[in-house]
């Protein structure tokens, strides 16, 4: 029977002096059920990572990793010069550092969106080639994230028709941004959504708006058809794993992150405020979404 496995990033979680509050942390989501966390490395050590490692292994957690092609973790403006030949060998190399943690899952944010699409085509199909070399066949899924070859629903349809080997983690709460519109509507629009469904490995469950990347309260009502839409789509790829392969096992990733999701000083906007007061309720918190309200979902 098919595995659902749910991950707990550590977006927006420090560290702490010698990772003493990620140790911490890893406990107690132990024991709200998680199976492992996820990490983006850019920037860590060897030794670091190695860290890691350990602490995971004390709380019994596995680990799914975030990485890079370039521009890691978007600091500062844009390098020049990316181009598929000088990414595909920053990926190798992350490849190599990934090891270090012993990842069950590799989620990558490659490519670039300024690429042709046969460029993107090119260094995919590179790409896959380096993953077998380094002994991370099937286990690297390519994120469709802003910024990146696979930022839109078309260009990622043209990418998978010509590399449909390609793995995929799906967080369409980008493309809903990126597109200004929920993808159940049009025709095409749903016919994309069917194709990449059998290509995806992995899922950050972030809920998005037509406006924003993240959702300031999914449990809004305000919010209910951005809700719905995305537990519609999330629920058809599990179903389409359990249907066509019994033994495979699904990785999910809650995602709730910072503020500066909803865009510049979002916590403190009159808008963001007056809607959430139509229940009276607080100003939701990260925790409550990546920890609570995943619980929920999960026993669902």
């Amino acid at each position: 029977m098919a595995i659902l496995s749910r991950f707990r990033s550590l977006w927006g979680v420090e560290p702490g002096p010698d990772q003493i509050e990620w140790a911490k942390r890893f406990v107690e989501w132990k024991a709200h059920g998680y199976a492992g966390i996820e990490v983006s490395f850019a920037g860590m050590s060897a030794p670091e990572l190695q860290r890691l490692r350990n602490n995971c292994d004390e709380a019994g957690l596995e680990i799914a990793v975030t990485l890079f092609s370039s521009w890691p973790n978007y600091s500062g403006p844009r390098p020049r010069g990316l181009n598929p030949h000088v990414s595909l060998e920053f990926f190798r190399e992350q490849l190599r550092l990934a090891s270090i943690l012993k990842p069950v899952v590799v989620n990558a944010q490659s490519g670039a969106d300024y690429w042709s699409l046969d460029d993107s085509v090119y260094f995919y199909r590179q790409a896959l080639q380096i993953e077998k070399e380094e002994g991370f066949e099937g286990k690297v899924c390519h994120e469709t994230h802003r910024n990146r070859s696979l930022f839109n629903p078309y260009a990622t349809d043209y990418i998978l028709q010509h590399v449909p080997d390609l793995r995929i983690t799906a967080d369409i709460s980008h493309w809903v941004v990126v597109c200004e519109r929920l993808l159940d509507q049009g025709e095409e629009d749903r016919e994309i959504l069917t194709r990449l469904i059998p290509h995806v490995g992995h899922i950050h469950a972030r809920t998005g708006t037509t406006q924003s990347s993240q959702c300031p309260d999914p449990l809004h009502p305000a919010f209910a058809s951005e809700r719905e839409f995305f537990e519609r789509l999330w629920s058809r790829i599990i179903a389409h794993q359990y249907k066509t392969n019994p033994n495979a096992r699904i990785t999910w990733v809650p995602e709730y992150g910072s503020w500066t999701e909803l865009g510049a000083n979002a916590k403190d906007s009159v808008l963001v405020r007056h809607v959430l007061s139509h229940s009276m309720a607080p100003i939701p918190s990260e925790e409550m979404y990546n920890t609570d309200y995943s619980s929920q979902k999960l026993a669902e």
